[in-house]
């Protein structure tokens, strides 16, 4: 029923999406200028799933944080010691504008290293903006106590594979076509963890079609948060 009157109240938007043309508002792919057109974004709905998880005065390092509304949305509702990292000046200004503690930092840098440990590390729709997501996860290894919590737009989005029936690309982007450098099926995504040495734990389809997200998250669920934790060192890649 949800997914009847999800479908019923959506034919128009529904068929831009798999039939539209998108036009850029960013003239190049700068993160300045991204998170200057972002400055306003508000409460997202992941926020109250990354809320279930995590417990009252955990330690949190978002990587990638933003302009810092997810530490913000999880210090007033959890109490977290919560940390954040960005590229983006901007985005680090607007993160300390709402209290939170937060530095300029490229996080797919060779240079860069977590400042420390923690109880739980975010990163939040990050992994598919960056070059190589591959050296990113790697120094998150042995830096979390608890969990790693991952989010993830799934490019096996049934819109997304309409898009491509009807020879369009999928557009999983707002500002500029390179936003994403990365593009994963829920299923990739899980052997591609397992790959780095991870193991997901548990999976939360909190975005998409509702109900049928929750039966078929590979084909219907938009996005996905993921709680992972460590595989035996073994398992890592060299």
């Amino acid at each position: 029923m949800k997914a009847i009157l999800y479908y019923a109240k959506r034919p128009v938007s529904l068929c831009r999406v798999i039939f539209g043309r998108w036009t850029p508002l960013l003239r190049r792919m700068d993160y300045e200028g991204y998170w200057e057109a972002k400055r306003g974004f508000g409460i997202s709905t992941r926020y109250p799933v990354f809320a279930d998880i995590i417990e009252q005065g955990a330690s949190v390092l978002d990587m990638g944080c933003g302009n810092g509304a997810t530490l913000a949305y999880l210090a007033e509702r959890k109490g977290v010691r919560g940390e954040g990292v960005d590229i983006a000046h901007e985005a680090v200004d607007a993160a300390r504008e709402k209290g939170v503690r937060a530095s300029v930092g490229d996080i797919a840098s060779p240079e860069y290293a977590l400042p420390g440990t923690y109880d739980y590390v975010i990163l939040s729709e990050v992994l598919e903006h960056v070059p190589s997501p591959e050296e990113v996860i790697a120094k998150v290894r042995g830096r979390f106590r608890r969990r790693l919590i991952l989010s993830l737009p799934n490019i096996g989005h049934y819109t997304h594979r309409l898009r491509l029936l009807f020879g369009r690309f999928p557009i999983q982007w707002a500002y500029h076509p390179g936003e994403h450098l990365r593009f994963w099926t829920l299923r990739d995504f899980r052997e591609w963890l397992a790959w780095m040495g991870f193991a997901v734990e548990r999976e939360i389809p909190y975005s998409g079609v509702p109900g049928l997200r929750r039966v078929w998250p590979s084909l219907f669920a938009d996005s996905v948060i993921l709680v992972v934790k460590e595989a035996p060192a073994g398992d890592a890649p060299a």
